[in-house]
């Protein structure tokens, strides 16, 4: 039973579990984020939340998925895998534990979670003098010792455990002992961290690369795209283009432009308009072979397009 199967809705931690992709993005709240996921068969996302005096800490499943976020925050935020089994990629760098997101500002992330993962976000509102590194408006990945993680990890579970089952955290004094707990072991998690590399240039370019092809991209999701076209248009190789789209995206372009528009189908027959035709939205989103078209879907999704429409409607009734 993981962490938060034990969780349950109290006065001070409140719990969200969803088994519907879409009932999820209603309550995704931790970034303006974008989710497009790898597959929906046996999807489960579920979070659950706690408020200290001023910090937040948001404990979440995750599912396969391309995440396009950008987290806000007015102090600092950090992210960390309660597991060692945790696999992500953030801005096209594997953040494998003992190693945390640290984000400040308005952070843009181009994240892709190849499985679902456990992980742990605190959102802290205000940062003085604690000496973390991190520009502003910037998100990072910080390497750390094995020790001072797990001490991380360790209070995170305490203090969500606590929330869960015990009515001491509504005493403020044990509100501001429990906060001060967290800030300390973030700063030893900081303070064992080495001096941060600048990002890997070529990684940089790869991420502005991959932004400006998602905006191509949206400008008409009927067009027929030839590499070769798309890399001209951009002012870069083929080459240089693919191997962009395999660092930030872990796919190939071919896949990923295939994936974002099964998405954009699913969204329009999720509207359950009675106007819906499956053919003119496939077709309006590049697919003109509907035996194809009708297998992708179904592979991607468990179900097929009528099965989402049938849905669709029956939520807008």
């Amino acid at each position: 039973m993981s962490l938060l199967d034990q969780l349950a809705d109290s006065a001070t931690l409140k719990v969200n579990r969803s088994a519907d992709f879409d009932q999820f993005r209603s309550i995704e709240r931790l970034a303006d984020a974008r989710s497009i996921p790898l597959g929906l068969k046996g999807f489960v996302a579920s979070f659950a939340t706690v408020a200290l005096k001023s910090c937040t800490i948001y404990l979440q499943l995750t599912f396969p998925r391309i995440l396009q976020a950008t987290y806000r925050t007015d102090g600092a935020m950090v992210g960390f895998g309660m597991d060692d089994a945790v696999s992500v990629v953030v801005n096209g760098i594997a953040a494998s534990p003992p190693t945390i997101l640290l984000a400040r500002g308005s952070a843009p992330c181009e994240i892709v979670e190849p499985r679902a993962n456990l992980i742990a976000f605190i959102n802290f509102d205000a940062i003085h003098d604690r000496g973390w590194p991190g520009q502003a408006d910037s998100a990072q990945l910080v390497p750390t010792g094995c020790a001072e993680f797990e001490g991380l990890r360790a209070v995170t579970r305490d203090v969500l455990a606590l929330a869960s089952h015990s009515q001491a955290l509504l005493l403020p004094h044990m509100i501001e002992n429990l906060e001060e707990s967290v800030l300390q072991a973030v700063d030893r998690v900081m303070r064992a961290a080495p001096a941060i590399d600048r990002p890997r240039s070529s990684l940089t370019q790869y991420l502005a690369l991959v932004r400006r092809l998602d905006e191509f991209l949206s400008l008409d999701a009927s067009r027929t795209l030839y590499s070769a076209d798309v890399a001209r248009e951009l002012g870069v190789s083929v080459r240089t283009l693919h191997n962009a789209v395999v660092a930030i995206r872990g796919m190939s372009m071919h896949r990923y432009v295939r994936l974002r528009r099964l998405w954009n189908v699913r969204q329009q027959l999720v509207q359950g308009s009675s106007t819906a035709v499956i053919r003119a939205i496939a077709l309006a989103n590049g697919f003109w072979h509907m035996g194809e078209f009708s297998s992708l879907y179904r592979t991607t999704f468990g179900e097929t397009p009528q099965q989402t429409l049938a849905a669709g409607r029956g939520r807008h009734r």
